[in-house]
């Protein structure tokens, strides 16, 4: 349960991270790196049992039926990255708390908790589909973390997302090949299988498949392109996720799967070769760099790609040798990216050529960054130069013959020559030679460090000093990991800092001694380097590989443009008619149609038809908008008969409701168009008219082809007679939907509260401006109440003071047919499950109350609490969310059913699922009529809220007028009285000038309303 609990610990801080920021700030950091302590704490224990040999593991049934199983375990390799991610992280949170600038920096912690969350998750995880889950939530949080960062971060964080999830698609594919190949989902257990000895053409498809996936995570050659470009993130971003954790998820993975691949020569190759190539790429980018983050970022590529070339050597030696330089990297990377952070926050620059002399203004920093960039030069006695003397060592084990180990050392000398330069570069030019002291006044004093920026970016650092001194207490642990990377193999390894004089040794006193030449020669050297010869900006690499893609893609998407009806109709009207019509005719033409059922031809069929075929020729040939919308429920109600002819009374019943609720949202969207529809080109006509007769007849000739000419299914039957049992529900229309297909339906819910969020986002801001038409004494739109208040007189305002006439009697038919819709809603929902009823219908009768609500007001105004439709859909999804939890925690399968005698009721959990689909239908139809149907401004609109049916009726006054209903009559016969009289009928005073300013109001973006105080309707 230890494993439990870590990955616990790693949740709570996620859950915690947003109550901690908004009460903390950025202090937040200090006990969200308390929480990732008390991660160790909770891991320590596993931790002692994987150091004594055992490996730790726990597993709880997922999908029984399917054999999958939430699967963790922890081995040599999970102990290394699950300290390296908590450890690492703490030290990096309490460094984010003086590094972020005040504020409450909500999502900063959160990404963070979360990716950390997703990192543990990936290297305990002991399921294929588990491990792949946790990749692209790494990937997912990387990109979020980045995308934090401002206009500069927008474009970085879309490529970074782009080349992982490119390696999410070949990981995804690897698995689903392993999983086809060996029978399990299991890691270890297919890992295992001997199908990798037996099918080497198999095998090799595999290993380039994880090569590729882990290379576009650790930013090898040519995926390098895109860790230099997420540098548009803050610095704590960078500190732990490129160089303690995203990346290195690249290299957990290809450990993780060197026990099926670690001697296959596509694997071998690959990894040293483009290890190397990548390592020398790195490097040469690196000494090019001014920026000094920049300049990290490409120094990350190059220490990456050595680590991958010793992964790739796949011997006990060359493995152990790649887990200590993952310890040492993570340790000295992490600390110098922090200490760039300090550089940064008191020179507000990080140009080597605009810096000043630092080494004497800030001299524990400077003595910090020399002993941090010893490390990555592999300089003794730091723990750098241990893990690259014994990645030396893995090297001359390359397979094949002798002389391949001797090249390959030779290679990575050559490219470790620039890795001493580059860190050269970092010291000098960035504290040293001063080279921008010219441009700094002299008078402008440096930024004083927080003590904690100082001392937590110095942490990693200085580790690495006495941990090279006993660098013995890490013999178990790398023991142990390369256990996890070759189970059979019983490794014993020995590290010293000190190992006698041999090739190695050389090797890194020549490096040594190359680099000192470098720096001998530096200032001219170096700034001839940065040039940025033989390099291009990962972006435009990027860039111009997707840019024609992208317009490929614009091409595809025209075709079926969704603002253009034609486009986006026509292409999948012409492959139905293709695919249905063409293969029914010719099952038809070659007689292979099985006969049909008998007592399938009913008089009703042609009478519905007959009124289907009026209604759609009516929709058709209809120049108003009215009489198109009136010939379309013609259309719903031919269909709603048929079902009920069929014996379908809840699909019936459902149906004819949302006919009539989908008929008054047309309405209420026609009050913003023009009454009649504009001309069509004839050519597009005829065109039309064709499409639609080959479409009709292709689907006439599939209902024909497909239509009664089988038996029950076997899943019909099992609904039909199992169901009863299983559910004790008797209505298999509903327990299929609440019970056998629940997760479907509650996709289905989740994205009905999708569409109400987006609706709510988009028609709320988008109102005002654009569906108000946009000239208020246009013919062609029907009156706007809002408007023709401010107009006495006109034929707007009469009609709509005759409005108030014509509400009168529906609102008293409200009164009488409300509490009896609601009665029968609550009997359709609670009978539901044994009779012609559930959830989703009774939903729909209850939103029949408030479309009468709204139909019996004599103006466009929302009906209820402007708040009440969110909640209501927000509520409905979680009640429908936690029902399924109930049933994962208390039967251990989500959405599992729970049913009990409660007194004289027996209940189940199905009712309380129906429930969350009751209230996510009715608030979504409750929004649809307050956002399309109530005008004006939204302040307004909430006013008009508060108004009841009975202040209606007493006559409520006019927002703008101050005037009641019968005031406006009196005002409208003294205006018609002196019309008659020949009396000029001049601008009202207390309107004067409002319907230009409500126009300038609109050319603005302003949302219309009470125009003598506009800032109020804000």
């Amino acid at each position: 349960m230890t494993l439990v609990w870590t990955l616990g610990v790693c949740l709570l801080a996620v859950v915690a991270s947003f109550p901690l920021t908004r009460a903390l700030g950025r202090h937040a950091g200090w006990p969200l790196a308390a929480v990732y302590l008390a991660g160790v704490a909770a891991f320590w224990p596993a931790a002692t049992r994987v150091l004594d040999g055992e490996v730790v593991t726990w597993s709880v049934p997922w999908v029984p039926e399917l054999g999958l199983e939430v699967s963790l375990r922890a081995d040599g390799l999970g102990l290394v990255f699950t300290m390296i991610a908590l450890v690492i992280g703490a030290v990096v949170l309490a460094y984010s708390t003086a590094y972020l600038s005040p504020g409450r920096n909500l999502s900063f912690y959160l990404f963070m908790a979360f990716f950390t969350l997703a990192m543990v998750g990936l290297v305990l995880a002991d399921d294929l589909i588990l491990l792949f889950l946790c990749w692209e939530l790494t990937s997912l949080a990387s990109f979020l973390l980045i995308a934090r960062s401002g206009h500069a971060g927008e474009a970085a964080s879309m490529r970074t997302l782009l080349v992982t999830f490119l390696g999410g698609l070949t990981l995804l594919a690897a698995v689903v090949v392993m999983v086809a190949a060996t029978g399990t989902t299991g890691l270890q257990e297919a890992l295992a299988h001997p199908v990798w000895d037996e099918q080497p053409a198999l095998t090799t498809g595999v290993a380039l498949l994880v090569l590729l996936s882990a290379f576009t995570k650790s930013a090898q050659f040519p995926f390098h392109v895109w860790l230099p470009d997420a540098m548009a993130a803050a610095t704590p971003v960078s500190a732990y996720l490129h160089a303690a954790a995203v990346v290195k998820a690249g290299i957990f993975l290809l450990m993780r799967f060197s026990p099926a691949f670690h001697d296959v020569p596509v694997w071998n190759v690959t990894l040293i070769t483009v290890g190397l190539l990548t390592c020398a790429l790195g490097g040469w980018f690196a000494l090019q760099k001014t920026d000094l983050k920049k300049l990290m970022a490409y120094s990350t590529v190059s220490q990456l790609g050595l680590i991958v070339a010793a992964i790739g050597v796949g011997t006990e030696y060359a493995l152990a040798a790649a887990v200590l330089h993952v310890i040492a990297h993570a340790l000295f990377k992490s600390g110098l990216f922090m200490m760039v952070g300090v550089v940064d926050h008191a020179t507000g620059t990080r140009d080597v050529r605009r810096l000043p002399e630092l080494r004497s203004a800030m001299p524990l920093m400077f003595w910090t960054t020399v002993l941090g960039a010893a490390s990555m030069a592999g300089v003794p006695p730091m723990l750098g130069f241990v893990s690259k003397e014994k990645v030396f060592t893995g090297l001359l084990e390359t397979p094949g013959p002798a002389w391949t180990g001797w090249v390959v050392l030779v290679a990575a000398a050559a490219a470790s020559v620039l890795t001493f330069a580059y860190c050269a570069k970092i010291v000098l030019h960035g504290f040293v030679d001063g080279r921008g002291q010219e441009r700094w006044p002299e008078d402008q004093p440096l930024h004083a460090t927080p003590p904690a920026l100082g001392v937590f970016a110095a942490l990693p650092i200085l580790v690495g000093l006495p941990l090279a001194l006993v660098v013995a207490v890490l013999d178990v642990p790398l023991d142990r990991a390369v256990a996890a990377a070759l189970p059979h193999v019983e490794p014993e390894t020995h590290l010293a800092l000190w190992h006698g004089v041999n090739a190695e040794l050389v090797a890194s006193l020549l490096i040594i001694a190359v680099g000192v030449g470098v720096i001998v020669r530096r200032h001219r050297l170096l700034p001839a380097l940065e040039r940025d010869t033989f390099s291009r900006d990962g972006a435009g690499v990027i860039a111009a590989l997707v840019a024609p893609v992208a317009r490929a893609g614009m091409r595809l998407a025209l075709l079926v443009r969704a603002d253009s009806p034609t486009r986006h109709v026509a292409p999948v009207l012409v492959v139905l008619s293709a695919v249905l019509g063409g293969g029914s005719l010719g099952l038809l033409l070659t007689g292979r149609l099985a006969d049909q059922h008998p007592g399938l031809d009913r008089w009703s069929d042609g009478v519905a038809f007959v009124v289907i075929l009026l209604g759609a020729a009516g929709v058709a040939i209809s120049q108003s908008r009215l009489a198109a919308t009136v010939s379309l429920s013609a259309v719903g109600v031919g269909i709603t008969v048929q079902i009920f002819a069929l014996g379908g009374p809840d699909v019936g019943l459902t149906q004819l409701l949302v006919e009539a609720l989908t008929i008054l949202m047309i309405m209420l969207v026609l009050q913003k168009l023009p009454l009649r529809f504009g001309r069509s080109p004839r050519l597009g006509q005829r065109a039309a008219l064709t499409l639609a007769v080959v479409t009709g007849l292709s689907a006439g000739l599939g209902a024909f082809a497909l239509t009664g000419r089988r038996e029950r299914s076997d899943i019909a039957d099992y609904y039909l007679t199992q169901g009863p049992e299983i559910t004790h529900g008797y209505n298999v229309v509903n327990t299929i939907l609440v019970e056998f297909r629940a997760l479907d339906t509650l996709g289905e819910l989740t994205v009905l509260g999708m569409a109400g969020v987006a609706m709510v986002a988009i028609l709320s801001t988008v109102r005002d401006r654009f569906l108000d038409p946009p000239a208020e004494h246009d013919p062609s739109h029907l009156p706007q109440p809002d408007i023709a208040l401010r107009e006495p007189g006109s034929a707007a305002h009469r009609a709509i003071h005759q409005a108030w006439g014509n509400a009168v009697p529906m609102q008293l038919l409200v009164r009488l047919t409300a509490p009896l819709l609601l009665v029968i809603s609550l009997i359709l929902f609670w009978r539901g499950h044994n009779s012609p009823g559930g959830g989703f219908i009774a939903a729909l009768v209850g939103s029949t109350v408030v479309a009468l609500v709204y139909l019996s007001s004599a103006r466009d105004q929302a009906v209820g609490p402007a708040r009440l439709p969110v909640l209501l859909i927000g509520g409905g999804v979680a009640v429908a969310i936690l029902t399924g939890l109930w049933g994962l925690v208390a039967e251990g399968s989500f959405l599992a059913p729970i049913s009990g005698d409660v007194g004289p009721l027996y209940l189940t959990s199905a009712l309380l699922f129906d429930l969350g689909v009751y209230a996510a239908v009715l608030g979504l139809v409750m929004e649809a009529f307050n956002l399309l149907g109530a005008t004006g401004g939204r302040e307004r609109t909430r006013e008009r809220a508060d108004e009841s049916v009975e202040g209606e009726l007493t006559g409520p006054m006019d927002s703008a007028r101050g005037e009641t209903p019968a005031e406006l009559a009196d005002r409208d016969t003294a205006l018609a009285r002196a019309h008659a009289a020949g009396v000029p009928e001049g601008p009202d005073p207390q309107h004067k000038g409002r319907v230009g300013r409500r126009t300038t109001y609109l050319a603005h973006g302003t949302p219309p309303g009470n125009v003598a105080d506009p800032e109020e309707d804000r």
